[in-house]
C-alpha cells in the first residue's frame, strides 16, 4: 500500500530511494532460508558487516554523561565505539528539518564537541535515537501510534503528564520517517559511524490502521485477537515479522548509501534478559538480528534472569549465534540483585567473571564504563583483559562438529505463551546445552535458517531437542544430512508441527526417527495417597505439590553385555551411576511405535502405573550413511528442569553413537570448566589456528542460596590445574600456546593417535592456541 508521508519528508525520501540503487552491496550475496511471507522474488540477504565493526573490542557505554578526562581514560583502557545522544523521546539535539522541537537542556555546540573530542580520542561514534517514542511524533501524527489491543480506537495520552507520548508503529509510515531522520542525522554528522536504538520491535501486535489495511490487503482476513492458539493470529505473527524485517532492510539501504560503512551496533531482544526472551508472541524475529551489523545483548546474570544457571552461557552463545556467528557484543549488567537494581557490595572481581564468559561463548562484551569509585578500576582491568585477549577473539567462527538447533519458530508457535514456553520447549535445548558444556563436548548453536544443505555440511552430529516446528525444506534437508553421513539426536515432539505451528498427522522425520507419534503415555493417578507421606515432610510440601508428580517414570537403560549404551568410557561412567536398576526419570515424554530395524535402547514406565507394558524411551537406527538417536523421553529437558547426573551422560552417549568422527578436542576438566572452540583462518599476520577458550565457573560459595533466588557474585577464584586437551589425529599442529600469558606448552602425541597438551594452571580464562601447520 502506499502510505501518506509528511511533505517535508517527500524530497527526503526520494534522495533515499535514489541511494539505494548503489547500494547493492550493502548485503551478502548468499541467501539465508525462506520464511512465509518473504517478499516473492526478493531472496533474505544478511547485511554486510564492516571491516571496523569485525575489528572492534572496545565497546563501552556511558561515555556521553562522563568527562573529557575520564573519557580519555575509557580510551586509554581500549573503548574504540561509544554512545552519542542525537534524539531522545522529547527533543532533537540538533537543528532537524523533520523534528522541529530542538532541545533546550543542551548548548548549541554540545554535539560538535562531544563529536570533536570522540574523533581526538579515537572512539567511533555510536548514534543513538529513540525508535518507538517520540513525543513531537506522536502528537502530530495519532495515526502512527501502535495499537496494543483489537480496537479501531486510537490511543491517547495526557501529553502534558507523558509528553514523550507513547509507542509508535515502525511498520507503518512512522517506520519511513524514523529512517529519513536517521539519514539526516548521518548526512549532517558524517562522523557518526553506527547507530543503536532502544525497543526496536513491533511489540507483538499492531492494530493500527496500516497494519490492518496492510494485513487485509496482502492475506485477505482480518488481524484477530492476540492468541498463539489461533492459526490466524500465528500467520499475522509471521507477517508482521517479514514487516520488521523490510523496515531494517530499507534502513540499512538508506543509510549505507549515504556512508557505506555506517553500522547497526544495536540492542536485541535475546536469552541475556530472560523475560524478553520468553516473549511469546515474540517482539521481533531472530533472523532480523541477520540485518544488524552487530546485535548486542542485554546480560542480566540476576535471579530473574536465572543467573546461577547455565543460562549466561546459553544467552552468549545464542546472542552469537542469531548473527550467523560473524559478531555480536553483550553487556553484562553489574548490579547485585535484579530488585531493587543496585550495586550493593557487587565484588570487583565478579566483573572479570562476566566479561571472560562472554568472551568464552563467541560474543565481545561490552560494558558501562562508569561506575561506581569502588568498582571502576575493575571495569578498566576488565577491558584490559580484553584487550590482550584481542589477537585470538575477533576475525573467528566456531569449529563445527555438533549443532545444538535453537528454533526461534518453535520457541513461538509450539511454545505459544510466555507461562509455557520455558518448560514446553527452552528446556529442551538448555539441558542439551548444559550437558555438552559439562561435558566439555564442542558444540555450536545454530538456529532455524541452517537447517539448510550448505549450512549442515560443516557438521558432523545435529542435535534437535524437541524441535517441533520444522518446514518441509528444513526436514528435508535434515534427511539429507542423516543420509550423506551425518549423525542425527532428536527428542520428543520433533517436527510435529510445521512452520505455523500446525500440527501434522504424524512426525515429518518418521522414517528418519524411526518411530510413529502414538500420543502421551499414560499417567499415574493425580491423586497418590497423601495418607503415606512422612507427617514432617507434609508440613513442607507446596500446593504444586502433587501437579509436579506427573510425568515420573521409572527408566531402565540397557547396559549389560553388549549394550551400546554401555560401550566405551561414558558407558563405564553410566553403569557406575545406574548398575542394572531402573532409575527416576521427571520430565515430558511421548508414545512413540518403534519401525522394522529400530533398536530399543531403554524404556520408561509410568510410577504407580500398571498394566502396559514398558514404553520405548531411547531409540536408535541407522539411516543411510548416518545414524539416528531418538529420545522419545525428555532426558533433555530433565536435565535443565530436574537434573539426574545420568540424564548428562545418556546424552553424551547419544551424540557420541551418532557422531562419525571423534569430537575435534577431547578435554579432560571439572564440570564447572566451559570451552568452545574458535578457529581464525590464515591472515599475513597469523596461520590458521585453533582456539580453545577455558573458563573457570567455579563458586566458591557453591550457589548457598536459595535456588530460585540466587546471583553468580563471585569474590575469589580456585586455581584449577592440569586440565588436558587432546586434540584430533586430523590436526597437524606446529606450536601450541597459552594465551594471553604467550606461554609455550608441550605437546604430546597421544597413545590413540592426536596431540595432547596439559593447561598448567586456570584461574579464570585462557586460550590455548594451536597453530596449524
Amino acid at each position: 500500500m502506499t502510505f501518506r508521508l509528511p511533505l517535508c519528508l517527500a524530497p527526503a525520501l526520494a534522495v533515499g530511494l535514489a541511494a539505494s540503487a548503489t547500494a547493492g552491496d550493502a548485503f551478502e550475496s548468499r541467501a539465508v532460508l525462506s520464511q512465509p511471507f518473504d517478499r516473492p522474488g526478493v531472496p533474505f540477504r544478511p547485511v554486510n558487516i564492516p571491516e571496523w565493526v569485525r575489528d572492534t573490542t572496545g565497546c563501552g557505554y556511558t561515555l556521553s554523561g562522563m568527562s573529557d578526562a575520564a573519557r580519555a581514560e575509557a580510551a586509554r583502557h581500549g573503548v574504540t565505539l561509544s554512545e552519542v545522544g542525537f534524539v531522545d523521546p522529547f527533543y532533537a539535539y540538533y537543528d532537524s528539518k523533520l523534528l522541529k522541537r530542538r532541545s533546550p537542556h543542551l548548548p548549541p555546540d554540545r554535539l560538535a564537541k562531544d563529536i570533536a573530542t570522540y574523533k581526538k580520542l579515537g572512539v567511533r561514534i555510536l548514534g543513538v535515537a529513540p525508535p518507538s517514542l517520540q513525543g513531537e511524533v506522536y502528537a502530530n501524527h495519532p495515526d502512527w501510534r501502535h495499537v496494543g489491543t483489537n480496537t479501531k480506537e486510537i490511543p491517547s495520552v495526557d501529553l502534558e503528564k507523558q509528553p514523550f507520548g507513547g509507542m509508535l508503529c515502525l511498520l507503518g509510515p512512522y517506520g519511513d520517517f524514523f529512517i529519513e531522520v536517521l539519514a539526516e542525522i548521518v548526512t549532517k554528522f558524517p562522523d557518526v559511524d553506527a547507530f543503536s536504538f532502544d525497543g526496536l520491535h513491533y511489540a507483538g501486535v499492531c492494530y493500527c490502521r496500516p497494519c490492518r489495511e496492510a494485513f487485509r490487503k496482502d492475506t485477505g482476513k482480518e488481524i484477530p485477537d492476540a492468541s498463539l492458539d489461533d492459526p490466524v493470529f500465528r500467520r499475522y505473527q509471521h507477517w508482521a515479522d517479514r514487516r520488521m524485517e523490510d523496515f531494517v532492510r530499507r534502513m540499512q539501504t538508506r543509510i549505507k548509501g549515504i556512508k557505506p560503512t555506517v553500522a547497526l551496533v544495536t540492542w536485541t531482544t535475546n536469552a541475556g534478559r530472560f523475560g524478553h526472551f520468553l516473549s511469546v508472541p515474540r517482539n521481533m524475529p531472530a533472523r532480523l538480528n541477520l540485518l544488524f551489523d552487530a546485535p548486542d545483548q542485554e546480560l542480566w546474570l540476576d535471579e530473574t534472569n536465572r543467573g546461577a544457571s547455565i543460562m549466561p552461557g546459553f544467552s552468549v552463545a545464542y546472542a552469537w549465534a542469531v548473527s550467523n556467528h560473524r559478531v555480536a557484543f553483550s553487556e553484562p549488567y553489574l548490579m547485585s540483585h535484579g530488585n531493587p537494581y543496585g550495586k550493593d557490595s557487587f565484588p570487583g572481581h565478579e566483573v572479570l567473571r562476566r566479561m571472560m564468559l562472554v568472551l568464552t561463548h563467541g560474543c565481545q562484551p561490552s560494558i558501562a564504563v562508569a561506575q561506581p569509585e569502588r568498582l571502576q578500576q575493575a571495569v578498566y582491568d576488565g577491558l584490559d583483559a580484553v584487550q590482550k585477549r584481542k589477537p585470538w577473539t575477533t576475525h573467528k567462527r566456531p569449529e563445527p562438529w555438533a549443532a545444538i538447533v535453537m528454533s526461534d519458530n518453535t520457541k513461538t508457535f509450539y511454545g505459544r505463551s510466555s507461562g509455557r514456553v520455558e518448560e514446553r520447549y527452552l528446556a529442551h535445548v538448555c539441558g542439551f546445552f548444559r550437558a555438552a558444556v559439562e561435558e566439555h563436548l564442542p558444540v555450536t548453536l545454530i538456529d532455524d535458517w541452517n537447517l539448510n544443505p550448505a549450512d549442515l555440511a560443516s557438521y558432523r552430529v545435529l542435535i534437535l531437542p524437541n524441535t517441533a516446528c520444522l518446514d518441509d525444506a528444513q526436514a528435508a534437508a535434515v534427511e539429507g544430512f542423516v543420509r550423506g553421513g551425518g549423525g542425527l539426536v532428536a527428542s520428543l515432539d520433533t517436527s510435529l508441527f510445521n512452520e505455523f505451528g500446525d500440527p501434522r498427522p504424524g512426525f515429518a522425520l518418521a522414517n528418519l526417527l524411526g518411530v510413529d507419534h502414538a500420543g502421551l503415555p499414560d499417567q499415574a493417578p493425580k491423586a497418590p495417597d497423601r495418607a503415606a507421606l512422612d507427617v514432617n515432610f507434609a508440613k513442607s510440601i507446596g500446593p504444586d505439590y502433587w501437579e509436579k508428580r506427573q510425568n515420573v517414570f521409572d527408566l531402565k537403560a540397557e547396559l549389560g553385555s553388549g549394550s551400546v549404551l554401555g560401550e566405551g568410557p561414558t558407558g563405564v561412567r553410566l553403569r557406575s551411576y545406574l548398575g542394572d536398576a531402573t532409575v527416576t526419570f521427571k520430565g515430558p515424554a511421548v508414545r512413540v511405535r518403534v519401525h522394522e530395524g529400530t533398536q530399543v535402547l531403554a524404556t520408561m514406565q509410568p510410577q504407580q502405573a500398571s498394566g502396559p507394558a514398558p514404553l520405548p524411551a531411547i531409540v536408535e537406527r541407522s539411516y543411510g550413511k548416518g545414524r539416528v538417536v531418538y529420545l522419545a523421553a525428555g532426558l533433555d529437558a530433565a536435565q535443565y528442569l530436574y537434573a539426574y547426573p545420568y540424564q548428562r551422560l545418556l546424552l553424551r552417549r547419544a551424540v557420541e553413537r551418532v557422531a562419525p568422527e571423534a569430537p575435534p578436542v577431547a578435554v579432560e576438566a571439572p564440570l564447572c570448566v566451559q570451552m568452545t572452540l574458535t578457529r581464525q583462518d590464515a591472515s599475513p599476520e597469523h596461520p590458521a589456528r585453533l582456539v580453545a577458550h577455558l573458563f573457570n565457573d567455579l563458586n566458591t560459595t557453591a550457589f548457598h542460596a536459595r535456588p530460585a533466588d540466587d546471583v553468580p557474585l563471585r569474590e575469589e577464584v580456585v586455581p584449577l590445574y592440569g586440565i588436558r586437551l587432546t586434540f584430533a589425529p586430523r590436526y597437524h599442529l606446529k606450536r601450541l600456546r597459552l594465551e594471553p600469558d604467550g606461554l609455550d606448552l608441550e605437546g604430546r602425541r597421544a597413545p590413540e593417535g592426536g596431540t595432547v597438551v596439559v593447561v598448567p594452571r586456570l584461574d579464570v580464562h585462557t586460550m590455548v592456541v594451536g597453530e596449524l601447520e
